[in-house]
């Protein structure tokens, strides 16, 4: 009895200590691949985010670019911000927005079709800004708008000059150059919305695109 008594503590110290010596091997190989993988991800963690840093740099050095030249533009025919606005009736009291297109870059139609919604859409902003009452007459008679063209960029900003000299709010669209076209073309310009018989003034010789 004496001696069984005394073999049992033996017995329950081997195994207790014997999960001890199986455990730590496992944490040791844990650790091991942590550390594998610590070595090959990070170069490869390091080059995805310089990757991401470069693309935004690039992107906005581009966005800048792209948009200096359309404000020495406006510039050129008088400051937008400051200038004269429509008034909000005009003579025949309708309203409407002029897309004007430049023939001579050979936009394919979904080409244009873009062009011309980016110019629609920046109007709208501008005069929603800047005159949201003449934007509620424009909504009330159907949001009418015209698409226009032109055979080349200096007729294109020829346009606009005369119509910043009228006070209609004017949006020139320059194209990306992701496709199609080079990057920086002007592609598209919006007149308006305003008075129709004001913008008849300025684009009402113009063909139909």
């Amino acid at each position: 009895m004496n001696g069984s008594f005394m073999n049992g503590p033996s017995l329950l110290q081997s195994s207790r200590g014997h999960p001890k010596e199986e455990v730590l091997p496992k944490q040791r190989r844990v650790g091991k691949i942590m550390a594998w993988m610590d070595l090959q991800c990070g170069p490869m963690a390091l080059g995805i985010l310089a990757g991401v840093g470069c693309g935004l740099c690039f992107g906005w050095h581009l966005r800048g670019r792209l948009r200096k030249p359309v404000r020495g533009i406006m510039a050129t025919c008088g400051e937008a911000e400051n200038g004269t606005q429509t008034s909000v009736m005009g003579e025949s009291g309708e309203f409407k927005m002029i897309l004007i297109v430049r023939t001579d870059l050979k936009m394919g139609k979904g080409k244009v079709a873009a062009q011309c919604s980016h110019a629609a859409v920046s109007a709208y902003k501008q005069v929603q800004r800047r005159n949201p009452e003449l934007l509620k007459q424009w909504e009330y008679y159907g949001q009418p708008k015209v698409v226009v063209k032109v055979p080349d960029e200096d007729t294109l900003l020829e346009l606009l000059c005369h119509a910043k000299e009228v006070g209609l709010p004017v949006s020139l669209i320059q194209d990306a150059g992701r496709t199609q076209i080079a990057p920086g073309s002007r592609t598209v310009l919006g007149v308006g919305p305003g008075p129709a018989d004001l913008v008849d003034k300025v684009t009402g010789h113009l063909r139909l695109y």
